[in-house]
Order: structure tokens, then C-alpha cells, then sequence
């Protein structure tokens, strides 16, 4: 086993969630600034007309990063869990599996780009005024949808086995290329906002690139065989029990923002619209970081559990959720400084600029206790409890967000959105901390490593 991967359990825990949460962190606020980016451009350069374009492609958006999170995510952590057992001819099976599942989505992606943009977007919301600019960008970001999808399950796998800095390489050469060849695409050639899905499908494509060149070098703790390269059903079935609840967050994300634009063209028209594309794009990268940490502590939490190292995986846990506190933390209070500042970075437009702020502010008022579910969810799936973490992903969309989406609008117009969020997120604190602490009575029950006893009862 390559030295990358064994660290996992030995090293100490502070240090090694820094080391592999680092580069994980650096890596999500690359995919973020994919997107952060190509609104800031599109912002400036193509106008509120652009932005409210970019907001209907985000459903659609949402669905291929669930797609491309189920394979990476479940894949990773059965991985790592695998690593963790030293057991290497399933490890190799598991990628196998991983990417024979990535190409059959991406080629589903490339026939939905020739086949149904247009339809996709009116379903999930989008106006007659925005159709034709969020079909032309939905398209070519979708045609580029295997590289997409490669790109994401890959750095995860690549992060579950301990090399987080060559995740993190591989992302950073990706986001270079993007912010080079969005101002070229989209304001030299004059293509718009079809320049900006252009120049992301040219980053996907280069990071796509470093990412094979990896695991056919032999740097990998993981081999690459083509015998592998098929559908096996019990691994894929476990990549998808611990999948799944990523991809129905994404899902029911998706099915979220849907509902967020149609209730804002409802209350406030393209305006709002707009304001929502430059507070999502924001809200998503002050997001990743915790993301990045929970992909960073994921590979520790399942290598130590599948290794019988509990203290390690406890310790791991709780670092994870006081870090992700303490971040957030200086957001907000960033936030609340210089809101009109961040906002700015968008439009010099006045209207979208006090909308914008106002929308900000709301949306982060609880924002410092965000992160403490996330990472209960994250452990759920680092140990392999999947119906937890499917539980507590879909309450908190189904039976706290979206009513309160249905609700709130209704009494306080576009503000009743900007509230929904942390109204929800504030309940959710409250029910995933609670099923946690349940949960986390178990590990006392957990025999001292070595005894061959199971430390948990895994789900059937």
C-alpha cells in the first residue's frame, strides 16, 4: 500500500485532517470559483439579462454535480473503507466500476445536450426571456458532461486514498484555465455567455487530462486495469447506498432552486432573478470550504473505522465540526462588513446592487452554525450508514425547506426566500446534532482495536 494511504492511520489526527483537508478545501473553492467566476464575467460583460440566465441553468447545473458526487463520493469512501482492510483487488474493482458508471452518465449527458436543454429548462423554471441564452450555455456545459462528471468522481477517489495534494493540483491547473479563457471566450471572441461554458469545458478537459495521466502512472495506491473497466452489482450497489444521499441532496437541491426561481419571477421578476444568481454564486464558494473539510476528513473517519481506530475517527469528527464553526464564523462577520463590496464584484447595476445586498444579509444570518450538520451528514457516510445520512438529507429539503419556500413567500414576497434558508438550516442544527449524539452512544459499545468483533452494525 502506497505510503499516502497508510498515513491515514497513523499519523496524528490535527496535522493529518490539515494535510488532507487542505488541498481538499483548495480544490472545492476551484469548482466554486468555476462558477463564481463565470457569473462575475458574465455580470459584467453581458448584464442582468446574462445573470438571470446563468440562475435557470442552476437545477440543471445541480443535477450533473449530483451525478458526478454519487459516483465520487460512494466510490471514494468504499475506497477508502477498502484501503483501510489492505484489501487491494477490490480497491482496483471499485475504480473499475466508478468509471465504467461515469461514462454511461456522461454519455447520457452528451444526448441530453443534442435532445432536451430547452425542455429541461422550462420545466424547472426558467422564463420565455432567458430560454434562449440558458439553453445555449445548459448545452455546452452538458456536452461536456463526461469530462465533467470524470473530473469530479476522480478527485474524490484520488482524495479517498490519501493523495489530496495531487486532487488539489489537478483542480487548481483546471480553475487557471477557466478565469485565462472566460474573459477571451466571452468578451474577445464575443461568443457570451456560451464563451463562459466553453472556457469550463476547456478546464474539465485539461483537469480530466492530469487526473488519467495519474492513475496510469503507477503513483496510485490504486491500478488501472481494462478488465475492470465493467459493472459489477455489488460494488456498484455499495457505491450507491452511500451515494445516494448526495445525490438525492442534489436532487432536492436541484428541485429547490427550481422552485427558488419561479417563486422570484413570481414576487420580483428577472430582477430578483438575477440577485439570486450573484448571492448563489457567493454563498457557494463561502460553501466549499466546508465541503473540502468534510472531503478531507471523509477518508480518515472511513479508513479509521474500517482499521478499528476509533478514538482517531472520533477525534477526527469533532475537529472537523469546531473547524468548520470557526471558519464560518469570520464569514459572516466578513458578511456583515462588506456585503456591498462582495455584491459590487458582480454589477455596478444600483438596483442589483441594494437588492443584492439586502438578499446576502439575510441569507447569512445563521451562516456560523451551518457546518456542524454538514460534517454529521459527511460521517454518516465516511462509516457507511447511509440511511442516515439519507434521512437527514432529505428532512432538511423536503420537510424544512421546501414548505417553508411554499409558506413564507406568501406573507413577505421575495424576502420569504431569503429567510426560507436559515430558518431551515437552524432546525436542521437541532435534528442532525440530536440523531448524532444518538448515534455516537454506539461507539462505546466499540470493541479496542484488534479484537474481531464488528464495531458497528452496518446496514443491510
Amino acid at each position: 500500500m502506497k505510503s499516502h494511504s497508510a498515513r491515514l492511520g497513523q499519523m496524528p489526527v490535527l496535522p493529518l485532517i490539515w494535510k488532507m483537508s487542505a488541498p481538499s478545501v483548495v480544490s472545492m473553492l476551484v469548482i466554486a470559483s468555476y462558477h463564481l467566476v463565470d457569473a462575475v464575467f458574465i455580470g459584467r460583460f453581458v448584464g442582468p439579462v446574462g445573470l438571470a440566465a446563468l440562475a435557470s441553468s442552476i437545477p440543471a447545473i445541480f443535477l450533473l454535480m449530483g451525478f458526478s458526487l454519487f459516483i465520487g463520493v460512494g466510490g471514494g469512501t468504499a475506497v477508502s473503507r477498502t484501503l483501510g482492510k489492505e484489501d487491494m483487488e477490490r480497491a482496483n474493482r471499485i475504480l473499475g466500476t466508478m468509471l465504467f458508471m461515469a461514462l454511461v452518465l456522461g454519455v447520457v449527458a452528451m444526448v441530453l445536450a443534442a435532445t432536451g436543454t430547452k425542455q429541461l429548462l422550462l420545466i424547472t423554471g426558467a422564463s420565455e426571456q432567458v430560454l434562449e441564452p440558458a439553453s445555449q450555455y445548459l448545452s455546452i456545459l452538458l456536452l461536456g458532461g463526461p469530462l465533467s462528471i470524470f473530473t469530479v468522481a476522480m478527485n474524490n477517489l484520488v482524495r479517498s486514498e490519501g493523495n489530496a495534494q495531487m486532487a488539489m493540483f489537478s483542480m487548481v491547473t483546471g480553475a487557471v484555465v477557466n478565469v485565462l479563457l472566460d474573459p477571451v471566450f466571452i468578451y474577445y471572441l464575443g461568443l457570451g455567455i456560451g464563451g463562459a461554458a466553453w472556457a469550463t469545458v476547456c478546464a474539465n478537459l485539461v483537469t480530466s487530462v492530469i487526473m488519467a495521466w495519474y492513475l496510469y502512472s503507477g503513483k496510485s495506491s490504486l491500478a488501472f486495469h481494462f478488465p475492470h473497466l465493467r459493472f459489477k452489482l455489488s460494488i456498484a450497489r455499495e457505491i450507491s447506498a452511500v451515494g445516494l444521499s448526495t445525490l438525492v441532496m442534489h436532487i432536492s437541491g436541484g428541485l429547490v432552486q427550481s422552485l427558488v426561481i419561479r417563486i422570484l419571477l413570481q414576487y420580483g421578476g428577472e430582477t430578483a432573478v438575477s440577485v439570486y444568481a450573484m448571492c448563489n454564486r457567493t454563498v457557494m464558494f463561502i460553501f466549499m470550504p466546508i465541503f473540502g473539510l468534510q472531503a478531507g476528513a471523509l477518508p480518515i473517519i472511513g479508513y479509521n473505522f474500517g482499521a478499528r481506530l476509533i478514538k482517531r475517527a472520533k477525534q477526527t469528527i469533532f475537529y472537523g465540526m469546531s473547524i468548520c464553526t470557526l471558519y464560518l464564523l469570520v464569514l459572516w462577520l466578513f458578511i456583515q462588513s462588506y456585503s456591498s463590496t462582495i455584491i459590487g464584484v458582480f454589477t455596478n447595476d444600483p438596483v442589483l446592487l441594494a437588492e443584492g445586498v439586502s438578499a446576502l444579509e439575510k441569507l447569512a444570518i445563521v451562516i456560523p452554525v451551518v457546518g456542524i450538520p454538514i460534517m454529521v451528514v459527511g460521517t454518516f457516510q465516511a462509516l457507511g450508514k447511509a440511511k442516515y445520512a439519507l434521512f437527514l438529507t432529505m428532512n432538511r429539503t423536503f420537510l424544512l425547506v421546501l414548505p417553508l419556500l411554499l409558506i413564507l413567500p406568501s406573507k413577505l414576497g421575495v424576502d420569504g426566500v431569503w429567510y426560507a434558508f436559515p430558518i431551515a438550516d437552524s432546525i436542521a442544527l437541532v435534528i442532525n446534532s440530536t440523531c448524532f449524539l444518538w448515534v455516537l452512544q454506539k461507539f462505546k459499545e466499540c470493541p479496542d482495536p484488534g479484537v474481531d468483533e464488528p464495531i458497528l452494525q452496518r446496514e443491510e
